[in-house]
């Protein structure tokens, strides 16, 4: 963007770059406006402050106000949008991020965005078409391949989806979420060593990430590691206690143990933890299922 164009659009924050305001400040705000209800910097921080508290209804007002001060600035409707989004109301959401395109057809925000809401309506191959232009236009950002990915691996294309996680990964080695999936997947297709890979790197990264210790002790279990794979999933559970996956895979794997060898393990501690899980949520069937074998036995 020129500086001429800087000066007429000046760029406005993203929502969450303000804090949350008193009645106080917003009252404040609201007088600057009425010393001068043509300044669009005053409406802009008002609506943003509505935002943050959760006033969406107050907020659209501020930014329709916004629009008719500033036509042509593509981020007032970017962040009308936004507020829509909030309210529930995706098509008007929708119509918003599309006249942000006509003012400027490389918004990567717009484009992604109304690929988002094709996708919550269910609208996939649109979406899919959306997040492959934003990616056109703009190779280096991880955001729409992420969205790309996702939407793959939401739907088992798995091919396609590990080759945007591996694309991300080329693009931002540290990139967590998208070392993750890669991660799962290669567990799907028995890839167990290039899996470890991943939920290892994952964790130098993000060591309290309990969802990638309980897949890295998956890993061991599968592959016969039974020590490690107890080790890594006692890891799992000092991260995140009430991981529902980690406290049946545990029981689990030492519920074998004690099947044929009832010494090596308290069998009072396996239902302790299964019974644990259930008075978070009593519909787990898996956990129920186990627990009820054990009774059984």
């Amino acid at each position: 963007m020129d500086k001429k164009n800087l000066e007429k659009n000046p760029p406005q924050k993203p929502y969450n770059a303000y804090p949350k305001y008193n009645k106080l400040t917003i009252a404040s705000r609201k007088k600057d406006i009425e010393k001068d209800n043509k300044s669009s910097d005053d409406y802009v921080k008002l609506g943003f402050i509505h935002l943050e508290n959760k006033n969406y209804d107050e907020a659209l007002i501020c930014f329709q106000k916004i629009a008719e001060l500033e036509p042509d600035n593509p981020e007032t409707f970017n962040n009308l949008g936004n507020i829509y989004e909030k309210m529930d109301m995706l098509d008007s959401a929708k119509k918003c991020y599309e006249k942000s395109l006509e003012i400027k057809a490389d918004n990567i925000e717009a484009i992604i965005k109304i690929g988002n809401i094709l996708e919550l309506q269910g609208d996939y191959h649109h979406a899919v078409d959306q997040y492959k232009k934003a990616v056109g236009i703009a190779s280096q950002d991880v955001e729409p391949r992420f969205c790309l990915a996702t939407l793959y691996d939401k739907h088992d294309m798995y091919d396609e989806a590990a080759d945007e996680y591996e694309n991300i990964i080329k693009i931002n080695p540290l990139h967590t979420k998208a070392l993750y999936n890669l991660g799962r997947i290669y567990f799907q297709y028995g890839n167990y060593a290039e899996a470890s890979n991943n939920f290892q790197t994952v964790l130098g990264l993000e060591p309290e990430n309990a969802d990638a210790w309980n897949d890295l002790g998956s890993v061991y279990e599968i592959t016969n590691n039974i020590n490690e794979a107890i080790s890594t999933y006692g890891k799992a559970l000092s991260v995140n206690p009430f991981h529902e996956e980690t406290n049946f895979n545990l029981s689990n794997i030492q519920y074998s143990l004690y099947l044929s060898s009832p010494q090596s393990v308290n069998i009072d501690d396996i239902i302790q933890r299964l019974n644990f899980v259930l008075s978070r949520n009593p519909h787990n069937k898996k956990v129920q299922k186990l627990l009820d074998e054990i009774k059984a036995s």
